[in-house]
């Protein structure tokens, strides 16, 4: 009679039992609940700041209107590109799939950024810094613009063009059209409208002191550029004017990077290959896509930014893993007299451990959905706030229910070593 039941009970199913100690778990159920959702919610945000280096990577490219781009031979990413003469765009233009080649000129400098409060005196230009700084992490985040802080010097990235040769694609485009012949006056810039509230776009056009290096400039408008881990802003200004803010007499010798564009069909790998072999050894040819693949490189497997990300992600996985195991540890403990009756009457270790397995999948299930939807939050939050391209891509979901399911059974083998020590001969004791 017992062995038939026993059959029996064998083919029953399994989850029961692991679903009864998850019920009854009481606080230790919403513990490990807890306690992994947060862990998932590290996962995925960390996951989230390695996909917003990833898309940061890209950003200044996106905006620009190329199909393979002439880089110095010396080039490591957008904001150390190296410099090669300007007769290479001429030379590229030679293949008759080119259709155009324009320069860019990008280099950092020092901007003066207004201090707030504003100052109340007269001349604006000797604005002081009567405001100390907060440093206060918490204070700075909810403050953003209107933190007290005083006039300062900070690096910007400085964008020069050839207004007759615009390389950008729309909305900037159409911003540089709207500056005009102003543009085209000493020391005017546009001054991107996304910057870091430091740089002080919202103090514009009040606040007329603004220098671009040892140069009074005039910001005469806006354009609109997403910051990136490289750059907290950006002005844009005519090549002639990046001239006079670097003191550089010549930008023959000066040019960043050449856009080069196509005529429609054309093969980009195979006229970059073309262009490869047609130029000097100064200059290299790249496409659109291979330049993507050696920024994003940099950022993501050279830089401490992208180790610091995929770090986080490994660490939230051991914090997951610890409290699992902790909870399930507690239980088996608990529970150590049942278990052992569950071996007197014939369940082995085998039955025993896939209960306990299936415990730990029911922990990963209850709280990936919770982390889920408060993750959203947290990507709206950050994005808003830190203006940081937060997007919750199906592949960074399917990455943390993956690690948490793994996480969550690598704790449960773990704690099976207290499985074992569950002796029927306890019983009798």
């Amino acid at each position: 009679m017992r062995s038939g039941v026993h059959r029996i009970a064998r083919w029953l199913p399994r989850p029961p039992l692991a679903l009864r100690n998850v019920r009854h778990g009481g606080t230790r159920t919403l513990v490990a609940v807890i306690g992994m959702a947060l862990a998932v919610v590290m996962v995925l945000l960390q996951l989230g700041f390695l996909e917003a280096v990833r898309i940061t990577a890209a950003i200044n490219y996106d905006q620009l209107d190329f199909d393979v781009a002439l880089v110095s031979t010396e080039f490591e990413h957008f904001y150390a590109p190296g410099r090669f003469p300007g007769a290479r765009l001429t030379q590229a233009q030679s293949l008759p799939e080119v259709t155009a080649a324009r320069p860019l000129f990008t280099r950092m400098n020092f901007w003066r950024c207004p201090s707030y409060p504003p100052a109340t005196g007269r001349d604006p230009a000797l604005e002081g810094g009567g405001e100390s700084s907060s440093h206060n992490a918490l204070a700075r985040w909810w403050l953003g613009a209107r933190r007290p802080r005083p006039l300062q010097r900070r690096a910007l990235l400085v964008l020069g063009i050839d207004p007759d040769r615009n390389p950008f694609h729309d909305p900037i485009r159409r911003q540089i059209a709207a500056a005009g012949s102003r543009l085209r006056e000493d020391d005017r810039v546009l001054f991107n409208d996304r910057s870091n509230p430091d740089f002080g776009w919202d103090q514009w056009p009040r606040f007329t002191g603004w220098e671009l290096g040892n140069r009074r400039v005039e910001v005469i408008g806006p354009f609109s550029l997403m910051r990136s881990f490289g750059a907290d802003a950006s002005v844009l200004c005519t090549d002639t004017n990046f001239a006079r803010a670097f003191g550089l007499s010549s930008l023959d010798g000066a040019v960043n990077f050449g856009l080069v564009t196509l005529l429609p069909g054309s093969d980009p790998e195979e006229v970059a290959a073309r262009l490869a072999r047609a130029l000097p050894p100064d200059v290299q040819a790249l496409s659109r896509r291979a330049l993507y693949r050696l920024e994003s490189d940099y950022w993501v497997g050279q830089t401490a930014t992208g180790k610091i990300f995929s770090f986080g992600v490994f660490l939230t996985m051991v914090v997951a893993a610890v409290v699992v195991y902790q909870v399930l540890s507690g239980d088996i403990r608990n529970h150590l007299p049942e278990y052992a009756t569950l071996k007197a009457i014939g369940y082995g270790d085998g039955y025993l451990a896939r209960v306990i397995q299936t415990q730990a999948g029911l922990y990963a299930v209850a709280c990936y959905l919770p982390a889920v939807l408060l993750s959203v939050i947290v990507y709206r939050a950050t994005d808003r706030l830190a203006n940081i391209p937060m997007v919750l891509t199906g592949a960074n979901l399917w990455t943390a229910l993956v690690v948490t399911v793994i996480t969550s059974q690598a704790a449960g083998a773990l704690s099976l070593r207290k499985l074992r020590l569950a002796d029927p001969a306890d019983l009798f004791r």
